[in-house]
């Protein structure tokens, strides 16, 4: 038994590994400073734990038969889209159809979904954005 649990402890490890370098790209290809190196470094490794303990969240839920990997979380939060359309001068964001796995880390991280049609202002206040963004910052977030 103890080989077993020794050999799927290497095996995560591993697989932390292979995340590090190919789901975020850990290797700083266009840094040359030493602080830019460690920044980066930094960066990819506090979210590298963020998709850890997502990963655990979801795994704590029970009756889940959604597998949560980290490219499935990546997959589903990438489906949360918004479309932003313009009459008369304003402009109203319309929610495309996300994955439910999204909804979940959206419920279990505690953050509010868009609203399926909202205006700007009312995107702004729901996320506690800075009310100087642009529509195309707006939609990129």
């Amino acid at each position: 038994m103890d080989i077993m649990d020794a050999y799927h402890t290497l095996w995560k490890i591993e697989e932390s590994f292979r995340i590090l370098k190919s789901t975020l790209e850990i290797r700083p290809v266009f840094h040359w400073t030493p602080e830019r190196v460690r920044g980066h470094f930094v960066v990819c490794f506090l979210a590298f734990l963020m998709e850890r303990k997502m990963e655990l969240l979801l795994k704590d839920e029970k009756n889940d038969d959604i597998i949560a990997s980290p490219d499935r979380i990546q997959e589903a939060l990438n489906t949360m889209q918004l479309a932003a359309v313009s009459a008369n001068g304003e402009d109203t964001y319309i929610k495309a159809k996300s994955d439910p796995l999204c909804n979940k880390i959206f419920k279990l991280l505690k953050i509010n979904l868009p609203l399926n049609i909202s205006k700007k202002s009312e995107l702004i206040e729901r996320f506690q954005l800075d009310s100087g963004l642009s529509q195309a910052q707006l939609t990129f977030l």
